[in-house]
C-alpha cells in the first residue's frame, strides 16, 4: 500500500487500516478439506507485505452455502463481507481488494477499482459503526 493518498481536494492523506476476516469453517465445495483455513495461509504471506493490512481468523460466519468468505473492515469504514473467494487463485485480488477499501475515503471504491472477487463475491455491506462520541 502506497503511503499517502491524494484525496479530491489535493491534500494527502494515509491509507486507512483495513482487517481481512477469513471464515476458518469454510470447506471445499466437496466437504474433503478447510479451503477457509487454506485462504488464510495465504494471505498471511501477501499480508505481512501489505503495511496497514491485518488478518485475522474467525472460526466461523455463517455464510455456509457461499464459501471462502471473508469481510474487509476497518475502522470509521463501510464493511463488505464476500463469498466464493478462491484461495487458489484469489490471493493478489483480495489484497487488491483491501487496498481499494484503504484508499477510499469512506471504504467504498468506485466499482472500476473493485477486482473480480469484490466485485462478484458481495454478499453484503455494512454500515460503519456509530461514533462512540
Amino acid at each position: 500500500m502506497s503511503e499517502h493518498i491524494a484525496t479530491e481536494g489535493g491534500e494527502n492523506r494515509p491509507p486507512h487500516p483495513v482487517t481481512i476476516d477469513v471464515c476458518t469453517s469454510c470447506r471445499a465445495a466437496d466437504g474433503s478439506k478447510r479451503n477457509g483455513q487454506l485462504l488464510l495461509e495465504r494471505l498471511q504471506d501477501a499480508c505481512a507485505r501489505e503495511p496497514g493490512i491485518a488478518l485475522r481468523p474467525v472460526e466461523c460466519m455463517a455464510v455456509c452455502d457461499r464459501p471462502v468468505t471473508l469481510a474487509l473492515r476497518g475502522p470509521g469504514l463501510w464493511s463488505y463481507v464476500i463469498g466464493d473467494a478462491d484461495p487458489e487463485t484469489q490471493v493478489e485480488e483480495i489484497i487488491a481488494a483491501a487496498r481499494a477499501v484503504a484508499a477510499s475515503p469512506h471504504g467504498v471504491p468506485p466499482l472500476k477499482e473493485r477486482p473480480p472477487v469484490f466485485r462478484r463475491g458481495v454478499i453484503c455491506r455494512l454500515l460503519p459503526p456509530p461514533d462512540p462520541a
